[in-house]
């Protein structure tokens, strides 16, 4: 098969399974939120959750893999603080009944940053302002971030001590992923875990972005998200069971390799097969080689395994193939072609001793074929000019 494959786990700093940030948060407050709450993704803040009892989770997320947004006067610090002032200030939130969560990752510390979250008493506040003022006082040039402390500083002194208040910073996740591998971490088979919560991310982003593409605010209802979630995980968490964590390509990408003709789409018009079963062909073959590449990354499959399936294949083929030229030796060449074709389809064995998806035994026959390991026309070899 044509499809490099590895071993080992996933792992890139900063790319959170292929998605960003907020994404990796909406899917964490949708696991971990009680029922009847819902979260949002740039609808108040980066990251809103939606309490059954009218309270609000306002979170900004902040990746922090070149700077550090909680340094004391990090402009990311600031303008984060100035945003929550301004919503307050104009009546959008509550901040009696509003958290307000500054999310950083990986792991930075900043003094004044753990001062702030600390703060949760009048005197502390005061303390806070007072080193505040001092420090501020100090510089012997404008930070870059001025104009976000000046309004700090400037504003109605009780919506800025509620807001302090009800203040929490949080940079403890070296990944954030962790956080959701944890909820996951007790069902789950270690082999499968990051595929999951890849899985479940890119659900939640993908909910977001449908209700955004329809106009509508990105709020996701969490008891639902979370019962789509555990189906999932008990349909796909089998230890016979290969799933498929790769979704089907897109109908462009599919037409556009039609319109290639790659060796196995020259093969299937050889037997006259039509464009549904071209275009189904290529779907399956590229969501295959999809499959191949994922499992060899995590570790599911190796290389042995994929050469002994091959090899199983072909076999199979050859005793479908014989059994055609007998039993059909009347029909037109392209016509046993096609039965041939259609046999080796509804083929399902096991990979390794465990099931495997339904599309993937029909696009790893397409892949043989596409090697020229294969061919559904009697004379195939001939005619794709396939040297002795």
């Amino acid at each position: 098969m044509n499809a490099l494959t590895q071993t080992g786990k996933h792992s890139a700093a900063g790319q959170y399974l292929g998605y960003s940030l907020q994404p990796v948060r909406l899917c964490f407050h949708l696991l971990n939120a009680p029922d009847g709450a819902s979260v949002s993704l740039e609808h108040l803040d980066d990251v809103a959750v939606h309490l059954p009892t009218s309270e609000l989770i306002l979170e900004q997320s902040k990746s922090a893999l070149k700077q550090n947004p909680l340094s004391d006067w990090a402009g990311e610090l600031w303008k984060t603080l100035a945003n929550w002032l301004s919503f307050i200030a104009a009546g959008e939130v509550d901040p009696l009944t509003t958290k307000f969560r500054l999310y950083v990752t990986p792991v930075k510390i900043g003094a004044f940053a753990q001062s702030l979250s600390a703060a949760i008493t009048d005197e502390a506040i005061q303390a806070l302002l007072k080193a505040l003022g001092k420090s501020y006082g100090k510089l012997k040039s404008a930070p870059g971030c001025d104009a976000d402390v000046k309004a700090f500083l400037a504003a109605d002194a009780a919506q800025r001590s509620v807001l302090i208040k009800n203040l929490e910073i949080i940079s403890t996740d070296v990944d954030p992923v962790d956080a959701i591998r944890a909820i996951f971490k007790p069902t789950v088979s270690p082999l499968v875990l990051d595929l999951v919560c890849e899985r479940a991310i890119g659900a939640a982003k993908e909910g977001a972005d449908r209700l955004i593409r329809a106009g509508k605010p990105a709020i996701i209802d969490a008891a639902a998200f979370q019962a789509e979630q555990r189906a999932f995980v008990q349909k796909n968490n089998l230890p016979g069971l290969l799933s498929s964590f790769t979704k089907a390509p897109s109908d462009e990408t599919v037409q556009q390799l039609m319109e290639d003709r790659p060796a196995f789409v020259r093969q299937l018009e050889l037997i006259e097969a039509g464009d549904e079963a071209c275009l189904r062909a290529v779907s399956d073959y590229l969501r295959t080689l999809s499959d191949v590449s994922v499992w060899g990354e995590r570790g599911l499959i190796f290389e042995k395994n994929l050469t002994d399936w091959d090899d199983d294949l072909v076999g199979r083929h050859e005793h479908i193939a014989a059994e055609v030229k007998d039993v059909h030796a009347g029909n037109e060449a392209a016509s046993q072609g096609r039965i041939v074709y259609r046999r080796c389809a509804l083929l399902q064995p096991p990979l390794d001793g465990r099931v495997v998806p339904g599309h993937f035994v029909h696009g790893s026959y397409n892949s043989l074929s596409h090697d020229l390991r294969l061919g559904w026309h009697p004379q195939f070899k001939t005619l794709m000019g396939v040297k002795p």
